[in-house]
């Protein structure tokens, strides 16, 4: 039907449909103006595509899209589907075949060409890769149905990453900011921490990270980010976490949420991996009230790790941290070094009584 629609609406408008694309799904939130700047943002190849207006569809409840391109459109260049927040679009093209493959298809054998490119093989060296091809001698018994089934499956692996929505993830906790909490509602500030460090741990796009945070927000706090994307619809979840933070958090000004950071020194007693989580605590809220830039954020972690642990540290020297201020790594990568190196020197101390008695 949708690709019945993109033929009817060009020859209506008199446009080739081969330079067209059909884009559906788009809820009436979208007026017409902020749809085009979307299309031409989500991809390079659709930064020159021109909107020629919209149309409700009953039987989808969503509005469809029609947009042309400067030449005919290559269905291998064109995503099947756009994030946007609280759904996707779905992207259809009539490209120059009689009788185009399925956009998942498409889809498929540029992750399929990709993964062979690597490999220095094409997709017309499949056949004779998997044995089915009549011109290679065959020296071995062709693969049974099982072993091509787990070859391929293998091979998905590498070149299909998993979707966002089959990725388990723990739902964000709920947040109203209401004057009367709704049931299971925290207060603002451990809701923050506890959502700030899921946002972080989630390998999803930011406008699926978006979507998540929405989810949970309920009240004022769900008004506050609809305010938001009323004068960007694309809002990054760092602006939309900072909006809620000057909204909800404590009255902070920038120079004492520097100081804190700057002050936050390792305890005695206290492990180094504990005291890079409670000084990033301290970092995303200097980041959220602009004392610190996002680009400069490995980089002052790093400076203030060398600044506040204890001297002559033994992890602080093994893993050479002072030296790699230049080029320092990300948090992520940070503490799992620091932890794989403390879990090492405990397992040499609880050892070293076993050598002595050797």
């Amino acid at each position: 039907m949708a690709l019945h629609l993109l033929e009817d609406w060009c020859k209506g408008m008199t446009i080739d449909p081969k330079n067209c694309l059909l884009v559906t799904g788009v809820s009436e939130e979208f007026d017409e103006g902020s749809i085009e700047p979307i299309l031409r943002t989500s991809t390079k190849y659709l930064s020159e595509c021109k909107m020629h207006g919209r149309m409700f569809v009953r039987e989808e409840g969503a509005f469809a899209v029609l947009c042309e391109l400067p030449s005919a459109v290559d269905p291998l260049q064109v995503p099947s589907t756009i994030t946007v927040e609280d759904g996707v679009w779905r992207v259809i093209a009539t490209g120059s075949q009689p009788s185009p493959a399925p956009a998942s298809n498409v889809e498929f054998l540029k992750k399929m060409s990709a993964f062979l490119g690597k490999e220095g093989k094409t997709l017309a060296d499949m056949p004779g890769l998997l044995g089915l091809d009549p011109g290679v001698p065959h020296l071995e018994p062709a693969p049974s149905p099982d072993e091509w089934v787990k070859a391929l499956g293998k091979a998905l692996e590498k070149v299909v990453p998993p979707h966002p929505e089959s990725s388990p993830y723990r739902k964000l906790r709920l947040f109203s900011g209401g004057p009367t909490p709704i049931p299971g509602e925290e207060a603002f500030e451990p809701w923050l921490e506890h959502t700030t460090e899921m946002l972080q741990e989630w390998a999803v796009p930011d406008a699926e990270k978006r979507r998540r945070l929405v989810e949970c927000l309920r009240g004022p706090a769900l008004d506050v980010i609809r305010t938001l994307k009323l004068s960007n619809p694309g809002v990054k979840v760092k602006d939309c976490l900072e909006a809620l933070d000057h909204a909800f958090g404590r009255t902070e000004g920038l120079e004492d949420v520097y100081c804190k950071f700057l002050n936050a020194r390792q305890q005695k007693g206290e492990k180094v991996s504990a005291y890079i989580q409670r000084l990033e605590k301290l970092l995303q809220r200097a980041i959220m009230r602009g004392a610190v830039a996002v680009e400069q954020m490995d980089r002052t972690r790093l400076a203030q790790i060398v600044r506040g642990i204890q001297y002559q540290n033994p992890i602080l020297l093994h893993l050479r941290l002072r030296e790699r201020q230049d080029n320092p790594p990300s948090y992520s990568q940070l503490i799992k070094e620091v932890r794989e190196e403390e879990e090492r020197q405990a397992a040499g101390v609880e050892g070293s009584p076993e050598e002595e008695a050797l």
